[in-house]
């Protein structure tokens, strides 16, 4: 039995690998951190993702709780009125109306995200719409991105990604990609500059 233990906020959440690669949280650890007092509750009315699974606790013990998939775990934020989970449930708004802005879609006509049919439409769009991938050194693309987000959002020292808030993990999202495809770019053509100050002088001045 694998188990990893995240820290969101300071809280713990441990994860249990129920089959390879596939990890479902304890939902009294999620509960918990979302700050969603009654656990049994906020549980039972999940209609799916919800199954049980041993556990080690703090004093050694095995334990059986309930876990949650992923898609569990999302449904629990949306319940969640915590200012960190509101800030998530944000985000989630933004990717929906992106995806909802590349299928020609108004806002009046919203609720055709809603429909099944048109949801499997839009997400055959957006995966013809990627790129393929270029070979680039992600490492130094990654800490440009951290570098560039903390320094945009005030903080001197760079900051990892699981130190950041959600609205920096937004930016850095765009960050990442305008760096990669730079990267990118200059490779192909043979460009003379130096990304990271283009990608500083695009994010943070």
């Amino acid at each position: 039995m694998n188990i990893r233990t995240e820290t969101w906020l300071g809280h713990s959440i441990r994860f249990v690998e129920k089959v390879p690669g596939e990890w479902w949280a304890v939902a009294a650890d999620v509960a918990e951190a979302l700050g969603l007092k009654q656990v049994s509750r906020a549980v039972s009315s999940l209609k799916d993702g919800v199954t049980t699974s041993k556990v080690i606790d703090r004093l050694g013990r095995e334990q059986e709780v309930n876990v949650l998939s992923e898609k569990a775990i999302y449904r629990l934020v949306f319940k969640s009125k915590k200012k960190e989970a509101e800030a998530f449930q944000d985000w989630v708004f933004e990717m929906l109306k992106h995806l909802r802005q590349s299928t020609g879609l108004e806002g009046f006509q919203i609720f055709r995200m809603l429909d099944k049919d048109h949801q499997k439409e839009a997400m055959q769009k957006l995966r013809s719409s990627l790129k393929q991938p270029v070979r680039v050194d992600f490492i130094k693309a990654n800490t440009i991105a951290n570098k560039a987000v903390s320094s945009k959002y005030g903080h001197p020292k760079m900051l990892k990604k699981d130190q950041m808030t959600p609205d920096m993990l937004v930016s850095r999202q765009d960050i990442l990609e305008d760096t990669v495809d730079l990267m990118g770019t200059k490779e192909r053509f043979g460009l003379d500059i130096a990304v990271s100050q283009t990608i500083y002088d695009k994010h943070i001045h």
